[in-house]
């Protein structure tokens, strides 16, 4: 009798967690919703992402305003590398998800197009579901959830 190869399993991913500042913004703020999703995250083995231009946003470069950002960035790198800088592709991506969008919302495109950047399983935690979901409209490996 020969023997059959065992069927191939799926490689599953683990999940991406990207949180643009709208998202940051709703840790420091405590909200239960944000921690609840990064713990679903964390306890799948996933990754948490915040794309540095997200700092624009979220940062005045007063140390004392930007105590509690800076404290909960801290708290996120000590469990993972969270803070990620675009490359060219990821820019040139950007480009194209903002063109195909009919917005001007660069860094909504640069956090959109960090969240597909490698097509695994990806959520982004935001304050500004509308805008995200038109970028990512046709993503289907991407929830966009509101914070």
């Amino acid at each position: 009798m020969r023997r059959g190869r065992s069927p191939k399993r799926a490689k599953v991913r683990p999940p991406r967690c990207v949180l643009d500042s709208g998202g940051l913004t709703a840790l420091v703020g405590g909200s239960q919703r944000a921690r609840e999703w990064l713990r679903w995250v964390i306890e799948h083995d996933g990754s948490i992402c915040v794309p540095t231009p997200i700092l624009v946003e979220s940062t005045t470069g007063d140390r004392a305003r930007d105590a509690e950002v800076n404290r909960i960035l801290g708290v996120l790198q000590r469990a993972a590398t969270v803070l990620q800088a675009p490359d060219e592709s990821t820019a040139r991506r950007a480009g194209r998800l903002r063109y195909l969008a009919k917005t001007d919302a660069g860094i909504d495109a640069l956090v959109a197009a960090a969240t597909v950047g490698d097509g695994s399983p990806a959520v982004v935690l935001t304050s500004d579901a509308d805008d995200l979901d038109r970028l990512l409209q046709n993503d289907r490996q991407v929830g966009v959830r509101a914070v």
